[in-house]
């Protein structure tokens, strides 16, 4: 039991999904909040991973000068294009969540008779 972690991402899961099998006996707008509130978090999440947050520290570049060592950032700024193996899971992630918030707006726009 040492090796077991207790990870909150399920319980959101089972949030969402207890709230979408009663989406017909609570408010059209609960509805749309939760589900919108799920399409957000993944394209949050698909964004860290388009984004390499969290892998492999970049490496800053060593320089001498009179004996002193002088570590300099990366030159490179802004989000860099993610791995190979990451393109697969960041897609999934985004198609996922921006399905989500279409599900959403659609929930939310029949509430209001559109």
């Amino acid at each position: 039991m040492r090796g077991l972690r207790f990870d909150w991402r399920w319980v959101a899961v089972i949030a969402v999904l207890v709230v979408l099998t009663n989406s017909s006996r609570l408010p059209p707008l609960v509805t749309a909040l939760v589900v919108g509130g799920a399409g957000v978090w993944l394209l949050m999440m698909g964004w860290r991973v388009w984004v390499r947050e969290g892998g492999a520290p970049s490496r800053a570049r060593v320089t001498y000068w009179r004996g002193q060592r002088i570590e300099v950032a990366p030159q490179r700024r802004g989000p860099a294009l993610p791995r190979m193996r990451d393109i697969g899971p960041a897609a999934l992630y985004f198609i996922i969540g921006v399905v989500l918030l279409l599900a959403a707006g659609a929930i939310g726009l029949r509430s209001f008779g559109f």
